[in-house]
């Protein structure tokens, strides 16, 4: 019986990496939404941004989980997997510093950064569907920060806890052998 456990395609290293990098992310996800919807802390459109780079996470990890499921090993190379999901939370880890340094006033934010206080909108153009992006959002600036503890922001937070994420990945998912 155990020897069938070894060699199950869900009992690879990819899988493993996946199941913690897309927890760690779908962790950061729900976090996000507990302090905006439980504590009323709202986010700012580079908040959005890291959110959106942890639901890719999720997705890779999810689509790798489904394809050694399906397929074992012949079609998804075993290291493949591991490192997509690492490009992934180092992509969020550099949307969270790039947001770090726009709060430390380091870096200019984007045009939608611009807090609008008057929670008024742009009018939705059926010709450009996309405009509505280049608006201000209601909510804070992109460079105030809402939350910190132990003077890390929650991007900052973010930032740290993806690349520690990206490193736990590499060491589940790369090292090693690529079975078991």
């Amino acid at each position: 019986m155990t020897a069938l456990r070894k060699t199950s395609p869900l009992n690879s290293r990819d899988v493993r990496a996946a199941l913690f990098g897309g927890g760690l992310s779908l962790a950061l996800l729900i976090g996000a939404w507990v302090f905006q919807y439980g504590f009323g802390y709202a986010p700012c459109i580079m908040c959005y941004w890291q959110r959106h780079a942890h639901m890719a996470v999720i997705g890779l990890a999810v689509a790798i989980i489904a394809f050694r499921a399906i397929f074992g090993g012949r079609v998804l190379p075993p290291r493949l997997g591991p490192a997509l999901l690492i490009i992934a939370l180092l992509f969020s880890a550099g949307l969270a510093g790039y947001h770090v340094g726009v709060e430390w006033g380091l870096l200019e934010g984007p045009k939608q950064c611009a807090a609008n206080l008057d929670g008024s909108t742009a009018e939705y153009d059926l010709s450009n569907p996309l405009a509505i992006f280049d608006e201000p959002i209601a909510g804070p600036a992109c460079s105030d920060v809402v939350w910190s503890f132990l003077g890390l922001s929650m991007a900052g937070w973010n930032g740290l806890i993806s690349l520690l994420g990206a490193l736990g990945v590499a060491k589940l998912g790369l090292m090693g052998k690529t079975n078991g």
